[in-house]
């Protein structure tokens, strides 16, 4: 379905505005340098400001994007509550402006719309914003990590935690014993993530089966989940990770029953090729296991979504980390319509590997020149499949993370 056009509007104090009535979203541009947009329920959860481009995740979190420039660095950096709530009502006073700017003219179809969406963001208050919060981590609870192409997707939490918590780069479930939702409470929290997004749901593309590890299930307690998934949202494509140890244990044909029910991607944290790095970072299985799994799954039609770490394990992995990992990349036979993440391990408070008081500077994180070469060698001496459609690759930062 075509958009209709932007509508034009003059805001009191003189600034020329454009509204968009999407199918998914509002947007909001003034000047064509002020850009905000909302869901269809009036959250805001894009905004560019002069000062960069924000982004508002469902659990109330801000945080700012900004290249770097002649003026400054490059900057990713999560708000404070006062900082984001600013940020917010600035947005926010611009469509309060462009409500009174619609109110003063003359009534259409496409006004009349527009003044509905403009009621309900501009209602959006931060009190009401607070609420929306409180709504949401009871229907949902909070989304650990997604791949950036997910961002956008509904996540659905088939499991809480991750089935393995023992690999030493990553705290994000520490606390959250895993565990697996049973048909009926499953049917439960879909009812209530349908009646906390509501309209807003169409701007939920697809379904993000969560959360570490959700595919790790056996084919007895998995398959049923995913009916229930796939009998809710129909025609939704389905993604979701799990470990290369777990998942070379399905069948070919099981996977080609989830691909049935949906599942269109599956995201492995290979991490590294090197089985000596490997071990060293806690993973489960070997790297080997990989290669298994991503048969399995091309075989079934399933596309892939594989991560490799940068950096950590330092100098004295890294060698090997570049030569093993390329020729492992190569025998997974990635093809074009499979994706390659390259997440760079940025110590940060929660999330640093231990290491003892004596243990080996080489074996400190790498700098981010360093890791920029290992992606640049890696990815050199990397062979697709089809050299003619080799897979898209992209960064993984999970400093940019928001839901």
């Amino acid at each position: 379905m075509r958009e209709p056009p932007p509508l034009g509007l003059e805001l009191a104090d003189g600034r020329r505005a454009s509204l968009l009535l999407g199918d998914v979203s509002t947007v909001l541009s003034v000047d064509d340098l002020l850009v905000s947009s909302w869901d269809l329920s009036g959250r805001p959860y894009a905004l560019v400001r002069a000062s960069g481009t924000y982004r508002r995740g469902l659990d109330g979190r801000l945080l700012l994007k900004r290249e770097a420039t002649a003026e400054g660095p490059r900057v990713r950096r999560r708000l404070t509550a006062a900082e984001g709530a600013a940020v917010v009502e600035g947005a926010r006073r611009e469509a309060r402006m462009a409500l009174a700017s619609l109110t003063a003219g003359d009534a259409t179809p496409d006004t009349g719309e527009a003044r509905r969406r403009l009621c309900g963001i501009v209602a959006m208050d931060a009190g009401a914003l607070a609420r929306d919060v409180a709504r949401f981590l009871a229907a949902s609870g909070p989304v650990g990590i997604l791949p950036p192409d997910q961002y956008l997707s509904l996540v659905v939490r088939v499991t809480e935690g991750c089935s393995w918590n023992a690999c030493g780069f990553c705290t994000l479930y520490r606390d959250v014993p895993f565990r697996f939702k049973p048909e009926a409470e499953l049917r439960l929290h879909i009812e209530a993530l349908r009646e906390y997004f509501g309209a807003s749901l169409a701007l939920r593309r697809s379904a993000f089966l969560g959360d570490a590890n959700a595919l790790c299930l056996d084919d007895e307690r998995l398959l049923p989940l995913l009916r229930v998934v796939a009998a809710a949202f129909p025609g939704a494509p389905l993604h979701s990770f799990v470990d290369a140890w777990t998942g070379r244990r399905r069948s070919a044909a099981a996977w080609r029953e989830c691909r049935s029910l949906g599942l269109r991607r599956v995201y492995v944290g290979l991490e590294t090729g090197d089985p000596g790095l490997h071990a060293w970072l806690g993973k489960p299985g070997t790297p080997a296991d990989a290669v298994e799994l991503c048969a399995s799954l091309h075989d079934a039609g399933v596309a892939l979504g594989v991560i490799v770490l940068l950096g950590a394990g330092g100098e004295r992995f890294a060698e090997a980390h570049v030569s093993r990992t390329a020729a492992l990349l190569s025998e997974l036979r990635l093809r074009g319509n499979d994706l390659l993440y390259f997440s760079e391990y940025v110590p940060e408070a929660g999330r640093e590997y231990p290491l003892p008081p004596d243990e080996a500077a080489d074996l400190r994180p790498l700098a981010a020149d360093r890791c920029a070469e290992a992606r640049a060698a890696i990815l050199a001496a990397f062979r697709p499949a089809d050299p003619a459609r080799p897979p898209r690759s992209a960064s993984y930062d999970l400093r940019e993370f928001v839901y």
